[in-house]
């Protein structure tokens, strides 16, 4: 098991990255006829790029949990950009669960790391999956515009392309796209 499959988000953003206002106006669309369809294409292009699935990155504020077996040298959280680690918990030999503190981490550092207070160890933890437990904050603030600009050009592509093939071929992402999300990718190879 890897440690993309190891994430489960706990709390959503409080909304889209872009309303569906935004992309209409992008699309140039003045009817509401396709509101319900653009707001699941603005949904699909968040999907395409936020999160294990994505590439690696939570566009808007948002809670997740790492799970691991143990406490390895060091935890690197595979999700970025993180803003906050709320808690490492890990369940101790008697099962109970337990909180450490005095962690050490750099939040300017992505991926983040996180290594027990100085001059101590990671406890021990019961031999059982999920023992250990990170809940961390990550997401924009402010989404950059940049990543704005791809989810408009992905919903565009969605909208123009509603099938999987376009003039007898694949209809690819645009370009645009690809250059904009391979700056932000997070931990992983395509």
């Amino acid at each position: 098991m890897n440690e993309w499959s190891r994430l489960v988000r706990t709390v959503a953003p409080e909304g889209p990255a872009v309303t569906l206002a935004e992309a209409k106006r992008n699309l140039r669309v003045f009817h509401d006829d396709d509101d319900a369809d653009i707001t699941s294409m603005v949904a699909a292009a968040e999907a395409a790029i936020e999160g294990p699935n994505g590439i690696g990155i939570a566009l808007l504020q948002q809670t997740w949990r790492l799970s691991l077996d143990y406490f390895p040298c060091e935890i690197i959280v595979p999700l970025g950009p993180v803003i906050g680690v709320t808690s490492v918990t890990y369940r101790d030999g008697a099962g109970v669960e337990q909180t450490v503190s005095g962690l050490r981490y750099d939040l300017d550092q992505q991926p983040l790391r996180i290594w027990p207070a100085r001059d101590t160890a990671w406890p021990s933890v019961t031999c059982e999956p999920g023992a250990v437990k990170v809940t961390f904050q990550c997401g924009h603030q402010t989404l950059p515009q940049d990543l704005r600009w791809a989810i408009l050009l992905l919903v565009g592509h969605f909208y123009e392309n509603r099938e999987a093939a376009a003039d007898g071929g694949l209809a690819e992402l645009p370009l645009g796209v690809s250059a904009i999300i391979e700056r932000y990718r997070v931990g992983r190879m395509a």
